[in-house]
């Protein structure tokens, strides 16, 4: 009989950080890797015990994560068998055993049809492009959201809230989506692209008796008000707030 205790967790700046915020003055370990191979996230090793006595356990660890599939088979948890399902692509897509939940794909393609959402994104996305001076990597995600990542500003504030301050304005035009923040990246998702649909789908399925959720950024407060027990790092955004 499979464990009855589901843990929905983020993983970047929950369980892993990236090499500029870790503090390698603690014991870490190598959480992902860049696309060239490089180590670039780093758990601090009480964190990785953590997750591997809660997997060894029996405890259903799911991932539950804004990265799509390419990045996310650059952390270690791709290659851990002890992982049955994982939430990826801000929840538009579930994994099991590797595989994509057909059921919930149909379900978000149907969703982005309703409201002819990449119609809707390719505009935002121009309007992006054309309405900015400053230097952005900005893209449609494997055609469910727009990134925005500050790469070459890091830490300006100002310039961080001149980006913000923007993509609010493009936000209030269209009801059918909303802005995502998270330190130097904005992200702009249709309303049904949120994890916490997807931590429901798979409660409503599996009905466990006892959940846990964990994330570090506001909007993880969406899936995570789902869950039995609520896990905040401490120094992230939730905290702070």
């Amino acid at each position: 009989m499979p464990n009855r205790i589901f843990f929905f967790s983020d993983i970047d700046d929950t369980l892993i950080q990236t090499k500029r915020k870790t503090d390698f003055s603690k014991s870490t370990i190598v959480g992902a890797y860049t696309k060239e191979g490089e180590e670039n996230s780093f758990f601090y090793e009480g964190t990785k015990l953590f997750i591997d006595t809660l997997m060894d356990a029996k405890i259903t660890f799911i991932p539950t994560t804004a990265r799509n599939r390419e990045s996310y088979n650059r952390t270690i948890f791709a290659n851990d068998k002890r992982i049955k399902y994982v939430i990826l692509n801000f929840g538009g897509v579930v994994l099991i055993d590797g595989k994509i939940d057909t059921y919930w794909q149909e379900h978000i393609g149907k969703s982005y049809s309703k409201i002819m959402a990449m119609e809707k994104l390719n505009t935002l996305l121009l309007e992006v492009l054309n309405h900015t001076n400053v230097k952005l990597i900005v893209k449609i995600i494997d055609n469910f959201y727009i990134s925005i990542y500050n790469k070459f500003n890091l830490d300006n504030k100002s310039i961080l809230s001149e980006i913000k301050e923007l993509l609010e304005i493009f936000i209030k035009e269209q009801s059918d989506f909303y802005l995502y923040e998270n330190d130097n990246s904005f992200a702009i998702l249709p309303n049904f692209l949120n994890k916490k649909f997807a931590v429901k789908y798979l409660i409503d399925i599996h009905k466990p008796l006892l959940t846990l959720g964990a994330g570090d950024n506001s909007t993880d407060l969406d899936f995570m008000n789902l869950t039995s027990f609520k896990i905040v790092p401490q120094k992230v955004q939730i905290a702070l707030s």
